[in-house]
């Protein structure tokens, strides 16, 4: 694992995000034919930024399913990967498709991605997110 353990930890989520303002989770799960793990209609937020008020449809991988954050990443770009098709068309309707991984981290931790999973990334075009809370956990 590439996480620096000694210094510090990270506990990561891996997603893929689809956001619109006039997302309907439905649809896209439909048209994807995936289960997502999360969505949100359109409209204020509870949880974010008051300026956020596109709908989400998403999938994600956490610690519930692996610690690795290899694991994590790899299993989300295999879905991405096996949609890409519908993804792009799904971008191409005005859609944002995002990589996101969002983490708490602490004591100098660090995250490290490979070179091969930064080329998986590049081949799908969609965004990389990276968000770090580095409150103690």
């Amino acid at each position: 694992m590439d996480v620096a353990e000694k210094r510090g930890w990270v506990l990561t989520d891996v997603s893929l995000v689809v956001k619109g303002a006039d997302l309907r989770p439905a649809e896209i799960t439909s048209f994807l034919g995936i289960e997502p793990t999360g969505v949100r209609e359109p409209g204020p937020s509870k949880w974010g930024r008051p300026d956020e008020v596109d709908g989400e449809w998403g999938i994600n991988c956490n610690s519930n399913v692996s610690r690795d954050f290899h694991e994590q990443l790899d299993s989300i770009l295999s879905t991405a990967e096996s949609k890409r098709a519908e993804l792009v068309r799904l971008a191409e309707r005005g859609y944002e498709v995002i990589v996101d991984v969002y983490g708490f981290a602490g004591n100098d931790c660090s995250l490290t991605l490979r070179p091969e999973e930064l080329r998986r990334i590049a081949l799908l075009g969609f965004p990389l997110w990276v968000a770090a809370n580095m409150n103690e956990r």
